[in-house]
């Protein structure tokens, strides 16, 4: 009899903390965070009298997220539409000593390293834009596929943007 009245009392207790788990994690729906409010009301629409201003405020809200969740190259990316750029570290002169050759090969190797940290940080922002239009305004980019294909394929935040942009101001 007591065993009953244990378990009882352990599954009341943990009721009673309100909607956990026993691993802590939340059962309650309101507690999971959606993808969507990750952006903090970006989105990109198309079709609609105030699409505009929303577009605007997007872009504002698309270099903060950028800044902070991504990193200040792609923050300069949104805002500025300026591509980061990592120059080529000077060649050793003639004859270098094997130090000043390994410094070299550390410097361009780390110049690499972030031109690829940078093709994946607009990879990233690219998807985050796209998952970020609502229907219409994938659909009229979509209508435009070879050159989407081409801005998906060389990663071209900047032109995808544009084609936002002009798809926004040029509508009707």
């Amino acid at each position: 009899m007591s065993a009953s009245v244990s378990s009882n009392t352990s599954f009341n207790s943990r009721r009673s903390t309100g909607n956990s788990r026993c691993d802590g994690r939340s059962n309650c729906r309101s507690d999971r965070v959606n993808t969507h409010d990750e952006f903090h009301g970006i989105r990109f629409v198309f079709g609609r009298p105030d699409q505009v201003p929303i577009y605007l405020q997007s872009m504002k809200k698309l270099a903060d997220y950028a800044g902070a969740k991504v990193n200040n190259n792609m923050c300069k990316l949104v805002k500025k539409k300026v591509e980061a750029t990592f120059p080529k570290p000077k060649a050793p002169g003639k004859d270098p000593a094997k130090h000043v050759v390994d410094e070299c090969r550390e410097l361009m190797k780390r110049k690499l390293d972030k031109e690829d940290k940078c093709n994946e940080d607009k990879a990233k922002l690219l998807r985050i834009i796209m998952t970020q239009c609502l229907p219409e305004m994938k659909d009229k980019l979509e209508a435009q596929s070879t050159e989407l294909e081409k801005l998906e394929d060389d990663n071209d935040v900047i032109g995808l943007l544009d084609v936002i942009k002009e798809l926004v101001y040029n509508a009707g």
